[in-house]
């Protein structure tokens, strides 16, 4: 017998037989992923669940917490807890003002036996004017180390110049929030303090003030270097966005100083004194506790 010759028709029947398979298996593969897919999604939704769950244990623990630390401290104003000799608990009255370390406490802001007298207007080496810079607290420190450089520099201290240029756009000059007079009077055993330039030198300056922008945190070296000689020779020298400009470690002397300055000699006006008098007492009205916010810009 000869070869058989191949069947057309038996090829194309096990050609749509194989197509069919490859479908039926990509279709079962399909239907896997997709049956995967949904397991996943199934644990997925369970675990958003419990996190849901252990966010309402949480916040119910902290609010019962919460009111356990508010009785806890009144409690521990009236009380408290230290070990005895014998290594037991006992109660007794605190005082939280009072401390058994207080005894080696001492302000900081006495003069010192051996602190020089200051120069006299007539006798210093020129008049020392200040532009603060900033908030109302960074011009106080501003205030604070410009008495101090006035008397590193043997200089006479004009009232400063309040800021009006920054971002509040205040226009309170120094005496609408310091008592003048009293920072004047205050300070006359530390430096001389005039209310403005005399008349002659004014007059005697061919042009404005001289302006200079000292670095931040300079060494009082840097104004006997630097700021002295101009002084010398113009008398009128005048110190701009004078914030944060004097070093923090100085010689104890110049540190009482600054807490003169900063604690006794720049007092609030009366109308301000008696305006935060009002608004802390009616604070301590609606509640024992409040929160002070300190804007900044």
């Amino acid at each position: 017998m000869g070869e058989s010759k191949p069947n057309n028709n038996n090829h194309n029947y096990y050609y749509y037989k194989k197509v069919k398979r490859n479908k039926q298996q990509r279709h079962c593969c399909h239907r896997l992923l997709l049956s995967k897919r949904r397991r996943r999604r199934i644990p997925l939704m369970s675990v958003c669940i419990v996190i849901l769950f252990a966010f309402g244990l949480i916040s119910l623990f902290i609010g019962h917490v919460a009111l356990n630390l508010e009785w806890y401290s009144q409690k521990l104003v009236k009380h408290r807890f230290w070990y005895s000799k014998m290594g037991r608990f006992s109660r007794g009255p605190i005082d939280i003002w009072k401390s058994k370390l207080s005894n080696f406490y001492y302000g900081c802001s006495e003069r010192g036996p051996h602190y020089a007298p200051p120069i006299h207007e007539p006798l210093s080496n020129g008049y020392l004017l200040i532009a603060a810079s900033g908030g109302l607290n960074q011009q106080r420190i501003g205030i604070t180390d410009a008495v101090v450089v006035a008397r590193i520099l043997n200089a006479t201290l004009v009232v400063p110049e309040l800021d009006h240029h920054s971002f509040w756009k205040d226009d309170s000059d120094f005496a609408n929030i310091f008592d003048v007079d009293w920072f004047i009077s205050f300070l006359a055993k530390d430096i001389p303090v005039v209310k403005r330039v005399p008349d002659k030198y004014m007059r005697a300056l061919e042009k404005l003030p001289y302006t200079k922008l000292v670095p931040r945190k300079s060494e009082p070296q840097y104004y006997l270097d630097e700021v002295l000689p101009t002084l010398l020779r113009r008398h009128v020298v005048q110190l701009t966005k004078f914030d944060y400009r004097l070093a923090n470690d100085l010689d104890e002397e110049l540190q009482r100083l600054r807490c003169r300055v900063n604690y006794h000699a720049l007092r609030f006006t009366k109308p301000l004194q008696e305006l935060g008098h009002k608004l802390v007492m009616k604070m301590r009205n609606m509640a024992n506790r409040y929160i002070a916010v300190h804007l900044r810009f």
